[in-house]
């Protein structure tokens, strides 16, 4: 919990440090929306719904030390991140994870470090208008990178704890529109488990997608992992 909180004054403190940056998905934000209900699915369908590429690799400017982005509005110079450089503590720089060509967004992680401890974010940048929009996590790494479903209309993304084995988080955001770029991604619903750890997600539809479950359990020196599929339904 100390950590928990550590995390978010410290990412409060960096984001108040740039006005474009829009902060969703954090906990309260959530507790005040539905849970989403999952119920049993199968492999078989699952498997059924074919992978999809949803990331490019733009070509990208900058130098040794700084990341430059090429926007509609011109282009974005960031601090670039090297893992063993630098280890004051503070902002350590950002790193470049790929662009959505649905979304017209480019999706980074940015990392910080305080009282020896790292943090990381993810950071989406709208190619539009080069507004910033970062996801606060729910523990010390970001979270996994958002998938979008099939005609863009939401995100789902997960969590899973680093040191509370079988446990998860998994946020829906609703994408809205770029008239109103401050609440362009707005909280949709949640679920959170002590049961399980996510291994992945695909979309059914707009409203509807599957998770690919696993619990770790010792057998020995082995670990052993089962799976369970469940079915996910965005309320209207």
């Amino acid at each position: 919990m100390k950590i928990l909180c550590l995390f978010l004054l410290i990412s409060c403190s960096c984001y108040a440090q740039n006005s474009k940056v829009a902060t969703i998905g954090y906990a309260d934000q959530f507790d005040k929306l539905p849970k989403l209900n999952l119920v049993k699915s199968t492999q078989a369908k699952y498997d059924s719904i074919s992978e999809k590429n949803m990331f490019s690799q733009p070509k990208l400017f900058g130098d040794a030390s700084h990341l430059s982005i090429q926007t509609k509005k011109g282009m974005l110079n960031l601090k670039k991140y090297r893992e063993k450089v630098n280890s004051a503590e503070g902002f350590k720089g950002y790193q470049y994870a790929g662009y959505y060509p649905s979304l017209q967004m480019h999706a980074l992680f940015s990392h910080h470090t305080a009282e020896h401890i790292g943090f990381s974010d993810l950071i989406l940048i709208d190619d539009i208008n080069a507004k910033k929009y970062a996801i606060a996590s729910v523990g010390d790494d970001a979270v996994q990178l958002p998938i979008p479903s099939p005609n863009g209309k939401y995100l789902v993304y997960f969590y899973n704890w680093l040191y509370q084995r079988n446990s998860s988080f998994i946020g829906v955001l609703k994408i809205g529109s770029r008239n109103h770029p401050q609440t362009l991604l707005a909280e949709k619903a949640s679920y959170e488990t002590k049961k399980w750890a996510v291994e992945g997600i695909k979309w059914l539809n707009d409203r509807a997608f599957i998770v690919k479950a696993s619990t770790e359990e010792k057998n020995g020196q082995a670990k052993v992992k089962q799976y369970a599929y469940y079915l996910a339904q965005l309320q209207p």
